[in-house]
């Protein structure tokens, strides 16, 4: 969303003589980036007073789930949206007590009919659209609320209560977004809910800055609290000369390793939060230290299915289908994700995705002529800070590993493959300079059919 035609009051409806002054410092910065995007948060005072009531609903209403047993709003939430919304009542095949009889709602579905989401009576002013193309390349309009970026933050919020971090009203840049990429957009805006706090999207890529020099000196004076982005852009940060650390650090977008967390850690010193999140439904689960990633929103309910879409036994690995959703524009009902992982409990109850991968495990062929799961090579790699990881098998079973990082990581990478392949493995290691833009965890494929397949 580009909004060249509309003026800071309608772009900043809630703008005051502080935020003002905040976000012309930004716009004005003799080392800010190459802007190449004007928007605003065009968030009214009944918006944010829906993002503060959904505030109280994160910190109040966190619940441990009962193996088997659905949260109490979820089927009046399948019942509103059969009612409401015209994709789910144009549906034929529907249930009306048994929700796992429900059929499962594909990323294609939204894709076609965008527009059928959008519930009866939703009002239309200031609905916005945004596109995203995920892994699969194909274009998707997101039907969304102008306040859906400002509810992000409650979320976020919780998570960095984790680690002991709080997002402080009023602060000059409250949030960085550091991208790596070759061509992406570059903004400044500012958040109302977090006090007119300041909010910058950079790409690190040297051609975005008027001078080489100025990434460092501009994101020194933002000091900001919290940074975010996806591990290859963060491994691009760790190379800038930064005087400023942050108080928490947030990975998004591709899977962070145990190694390259950290790194990240050592090098800014301080705790780093792996989120798992999805356009289509927003934040889902996080993880602070072990992999195992909790479960984040209070008003969305998570499952693991098997190949026709029943539950599968607990802590059995399945796709992951989402219920509810944070965008009002896009309620989710058994939104299956293309990810991949199991549910356990922590020690209070609460539900958490065990061994999160971007897709089924694919089988791999050893040099010993063993067959193993891709679980084991993440495994095998968690160790290592790779920032990117792209692992393909040929039919001859040799191996060519796609990733980013120095000579040393790409190294233990290498001898990882081969302790777990065997020694004579063949494999060719591709170093990519930029990755693909994926948003799932880990790319692995094989063109090997195994036994009984």
């Amino acid at each position: 969303m580009n909004d060249f035609g509309l003026s800071d009051d309608e772009l900043f409806p809630l703008l005051d003589e502080a935020g003002a002054a905040n976000l012309r410092r930004l716009r004005e910065h003799p080392h800010a980036p190459r802007y190449n995007w004007r928007t605003g948060e065009r968030v009214t005072s009944a918006g944010l007073a829906n993002v503060r009531t959904y505030a109280e609903r994160v910190a109040s209403q966190r619940t441990p789930w009962e193996a088997g047993r659905l949260p109490p709003w979820v089927m009046p939430f399948v019942a509103t949206c059969r009612r409401d919304v015209p994709f789910y009542r144009a549906r034929e095949t529907w249930s009306d007590d048994d929700f796992h009889a429900l059929p499962l709602t594909r990323r294609d579905d939204i894709r076609r009919r965008p527009w059928s989401f959008v519930p009866d009576g939703h009002p239309l002013d200031g609905l916005i659209t945004y596109t995203t193309s995920g892994t699969t390349g194909t274009r998707l309009q997101i039907p969304a609320t102008a306040e859906l970026p400002n509810r992000y933050l409650p979320l976020l919020e919780h998570a960095l209560s984790t680690v002991g971090v709080r997002l402080e009203r009023g602060r000059r840049v409250s949030i960085v977004h550091a991208c790596a990429q070759r061509g992406t957009v570059v903004l400044c805006s500012i958040s109302s809910y977090l006090g007119g706090a300041g909010f910058v999207k950079v790409n690190l890529d040297p051609s975005d800055w008027n001078d080489p020099a100025d990434a460092a000196r501009f994101l020194d004076d933002c000091d900001a609290q919290v940074y975010t982005g996806d591990p290859f852009a963060l491994s691009r940060l760790t190379e800038i000369p930064l005087r400023t650390r942050p108080a928490a650090i947030v990975s998004a977008g591709t899977s962070l390793s145990g190694g390259m967390r950290e790194r990240l850690s050592n090098h800014f010193n301080c705790p780093v939060i792996d989120l798992y999140s999805l356009n289509e439904s927003g934040p889902v689960a996080f993880s602070i230290a072990d992999g195992n990633h909790e479960i984040l929103p209070p008003d969305v309910y998570v499952e693991i299915v098997d190949e026709a879409g029943r539950p599968c036994a607990p802590g059995a690995r399945g796709e992951i289908v989402l219920t509810g959703g944070l965008n009002p524009c896009l309620p989710l009902v058994r939104y299956a994700t293309g990810d991949f992982a199991s549910i356990t409990h922590n020690t209070n109850g609460m539900p958490r995705l065990t061994g999160l991968q971007g897709r089924g495990a694919i089988s791999f062929r050893t040099a010993r002529g063993e067959w193993i799961n891709s679980v084991d090579v993440t495994t095998a790699l968690s160790h290592v800070p790779l920032p990117y990881v792209s692992l393909h098998q040929s039919a001859d079973s040799a191996l060519t590993l796609h990733t980013c990082g120095d000579e040393d990581a790409v190294s233990s990478a290498e001898s990882a493959l081969r302790a777990l392949f065997g020694e004579s493995q063949s494999i060719t290691t591709v170093a990519d300079t930029q990755p693909s833009r994926s948003s799932k965890p880990i790319a692995y494929s094989t063109d090997l059919a195994p036994p009984n397949s």
